[in-house]
């Protein structure tokens, strides 16, 4: 049996290595167990990393952001931004029926463009950014302390401001319910509502995702050609660097609370580990004997539902129109096709990426559909649905099916489509502290720390809260100070 760690962590995914090298760093015998072995590949080179603006609701990698902050503290934000983040003029553009408009990360250069698509509508749209830059601000003062933000839940110095926010974000609804409902304006912003706020648009907006969506040059975050696999490869060797150990080819088949009130962990290699404290990931933890089964809940259908269904194309780089920005909104002027697919949000890689063939761009689309679209689809609705999809982007790339070379989607026809995780309906919070804290739980005597998905608008940043939280969570558990 190995001698005792302060933690041990099953899996290598953001939020399991931000944990353990968050620990490591503070002196913590840390183990992460990993049942791949590509785990302990070199660090990739920095021309694979790809940093730009991205329309996501956090301070991200802008300086001053909270996930710039927290990859400082564990020694990689500096080299990777410095190194490599390009900033973008435009964050992301909104293309609708008869206008288009480039989202600036310069408040200025957006009302100029508001001013001239939605000429009648300036002021009323000018109050809300102004409204949202007062949440926004009262939310991003939360961030600017990683030990408050470990310690997560309520605060004393921050309970008022954060309920002053809160009631004052309840009076924003008004404001947008004040726009005709057919009214482009109110197209405008339902359209993002839909993908950044994770929640149906005739919901009444949430203050935290309402504030921060619309809270414009203060968010950017990470994208990298292959994922998040080049950012948890770096993170991995500062965590050896720290003196963290790592177990490849091997997986936790079952724990034990032992008699000394710590955790005894048998690995599938057949080893033993004493430990204090365990943390993963809860679809890891569901296969781990001793530690939590499975559980099927009831799903409620009054609560409406959204799930991410994306089409992969190829096009030829002449057939990009000019000005077309890489992250692009577009709302469809027709009832949407066969699955009613209005909505729809376009990633276009890089020119030169590796996500292409050789002289071409890829595009991702995701569009969002109810539970019921994808409960009833057939191969032949799939297929219709594909091929209307095409078509309609035609509105935004010209003669698309031209230049088209590959198409590949999650509605494959012939195939059923597995369900992913659903997007929520708005996030239940508006504090950085109780978003982390609400995406961990504790298992056997507190000893687990059990690390939920994050909302959806959240990404990588909410991952690096919960991490946070669970540092905080575990203190007591590991013993000694920050």
């Amino acid at each position: 049996m190995t001698a005792p760690y302060h933690l041990t962590a099953i899996g290598t995914r953001f939020p399991q290595l931000a944990l353990g090298t968050l620990l490591a760093k503070r002196g913590r015998k840390v183990l992460i167990v990993d049942t791949l072995s590509s785990t302990a590949a070199t660090t990739p080179g920095l021309e694979g990393y790809r940093f730009r603006k991205r329309p996501v609701p956090m301070c991200g990698l802008d300086s001053g952001g909270f996930l710039r902050m927290f990859l400082d503290e564990i020694g990689i934000g500096r080299v990777l931004v410095n190194e490599t983040y390009p900033l973008n003029d435009v964050s992301y553009q909104v293309v609708l029926p008869r206008h288009r408009l480039n989202i600036y990360p310069a408040r200025d250069r957006l009302l100029a463009e508001v001013s001239r698509e939605f000429p009648d509508s300036l002021d009323t749209i000018r109050e809300l950014y102004e409204e949202w830059d007062t949440i926004a601000g009262n939310w991003y003062r939360g961030q600017d302390n990683l030990d408050n933000l470990e310690r997560g839940w309520f605060q004393t110095a921050g309970i008022w401001q954060r309920l002053s926010g809160f009631f004052h974000a309840r009076k924003m609804g008004d404001r947008i319910r004040s726009f005709d409902p057919s009214s482009p304006e109110q197209d405008f912003f339902s359209l993002q509502h839909q993908f950044l706020g994770a929640f149906p648009s005739t919901a009444d907006i949430p203050p935290l995702p309402g504030a921060l969506i619309h809270s414009i040059g203060r968010r950017g975050t990470y994208q990298e050609t292959a994922g998040t696999g080049g950012l948890n490869a770096l993170m991995l060797q500062r965590f050896k660097e720290y003196g963290g150990e790592l177990i490849e080819d091997a997986g936790v088949s079952s724990v034990l609370v032992d008699s000394r009130n710590g955790l005894s962990l048998d690995l599938s290699d057949g080893q033993r580990v004493q430990t204090r404290a365990l943390s993963t990931t809860a679809g890891i933890a569901a296969t781990v004997e001793g530690l939590l089964q499975k559980t099927t809940s009831a799903f409620s259908r009054a609560v409406p539902q959204r799930f991410p269904v994306r089409f992969y194309l190829g096009v030829e780089e002449k057939f990009i129109p000019l000005g077309m920005e890489d992250n692009l909104f577009f709302m469809r002027e027709d009832s949407g096709g066969p699955l009613g697919i209005r909505s729809l949000y376009l990633a276009l890689s890089p020119s030169g990426s590796d996500m292409a063939p050789e002289g071409k761009r890829s595009i991702t689309v995701t569009t969002l559909l109810s539970r019921e679209n994808l409960e009833t689809l057939t191969p032949a609705v799939a297929e219709a649905a594909q091929e209307d999809l095409l078509r309609a982007l035609e509105a935004v790339i010209p003669f698309l099916d031209e230049g088209l070379t590959v198409a590949a989607s999650d509605l494959a026809p012939g195939e059923e489509y597995k369900l992913t995780r659903a997007l929520p309906s708005g996030v239940a919070g508006w504090s950085p502290g109780i978003i982390g804290r609400m995406a961990v739980t504790t298992k056997l005597r507190g000893r687990a720390a059990i690390i939920n998905p994050t909302p959806w608008e959240l990404g990588i940043e909410g991952e690096a809260l919960a991490a946070l939280a669970a540092a905080g969570i575990l203190k007591k558990v590991i013993g000694g100070e920050n």
